[in-house]
């Protein structure tokens, strides 16, 4: 049992049976040892509690939790696991993922040493359901030129939400990342089903706004894909309109964030979001036509054109037609 702990990992588990004993002994084995383990189950159904069993054990473990119904929600986990903890740092350590042994030691370091610095996260590895490395999540920010995450950096926030955390969820793995607890809002992590997708987007938006983040471009984390994965189901075909509805509204309720606390550059983010709801609806549009849906997809399409018809006061007689039309 660990008394003072600087840092608190919080392992949520549901039905990792397969990837659980890699998960813990990676963290068991970090080179830095001033943290504990909270080993929390979701009501499994496989064999993931003889193994947390087993695994409380470890002096490091400070608490186990097993839930005896399905939360439904890894975000409910998290918040859990968050009032548990002692440490003035949070490692959220998802059950099916691993890391280097130097993990700890590396990420801790900035926000040791500037206590603006509330984010500290790294690169990862891809991982396949065995374990072995099947690609690098570099390739995932190569549409930002320069691929500034070749190298370390600390950025201010607020820049970095503006010019990459706007654009796409650059923080693809939230074992990736260890932050500070004491910035922590009850209401960060209360983020409804719909939106678990991009859950961690919104957290790191809220989290990172008026600080500092670190990025260490070193592949300590190895970030596990295999079918029962989150990012897994997102990235089926079928699924694709559903998400871009999803971050429609996860984007509504960022705007509205932002709105309350205005950063400095809060219009330069609004501009850029407003160009990728415009791009997102007009992908939209055209699965929806793909799919066989001709006429949802026509009246996404041209609501992509609103801007068009306002400044050239064209009346969207069609829009109102074609919307008559399907209902």
């Amino acid at each position: 049992m660990i008394n003072s702990p600087l840092i608190s990992v919080i392992v949520p588990n549901y039905n990792h049976e397969n990837y659980l004993k890699q998960r813990l002994d990676s963290i068991f084995n970090q080179t830095y040892k001033n943290f504990e383990v909270i080993l929390l189950d979701d009501c499994s159904t496989d064999e993931s509690v003889k193994i947390l069993f087993e695994a409380s054990k470890n002096p490091k473990v400070s608490q186990v939790v097993f839930n005896n119904k399905n939360t439904r929600n890894t975000f409910n986990q998290w918040e859990r696991g968050i009032s548990l903890a002692k440490g003035e740092y949070i490692w959220i350590a998802e059950s099916d993922d691993f890391c280097d042994c130097r993990f700890i030691e590396t990420l801790i370091k900035p926000l040791i040493d500037n206590s603006d610095v509330v984010l500290s996260y790294c690169q990862s590895h891809r991982a396949d359901q065995n374990g072995e490395i099947t690609g690098n999540w570099i390739t995932h920010t190569d549409c930002f030129v320069p691929n500034i995450f070749a190298q370390d950096f600390i950025m201010d926030g607020n820049m970095f939400i503006e010019n990459f955390l706007i654009f796409r969820n650059v923080i693809p793995n939230a074992s990736a990342a260890i932050f500070r607890k004491s910035i922590i809002l009850e209401e960060y992590l209360q983020i409804e089903n719909r939106l678990r997708y991009c859950g961690d987007w919104i957290f790191y938006f809220k989290m990172i706004l008026k600080y500092n983040i670190a990025f260490t471009a070193e592949s300590l984390n190895f970030f596990r894909y295999h079918d029962k994965s989150v990012i897994a189901t997102a990235a089926k075909v079928e699924s694709r309109i559903e998400i871009i509805d999803i971050d429609f509204d996860m984007r509504a309720q960022l705007i509205s964030f932002l709105a309350q606390n205005k950063p400095s550059n809060y219009y330069n983010i609004l501009s850029k979001n407003k160009t990728i709801v415009k791009s997102l609806k007009y992908e939209k549009g055209i699965l929806l036509i793909r799919n066989n849906q001709k006429w949802k997809g026509f009246i996404v399409l041209i609501s992509v054109l609103d801007v068009f018809f306002k400044r050239y006061k064209i009346r969207k007689n069609l829009t109102i037609k074609l919307k008559r039309f399907i209902s």
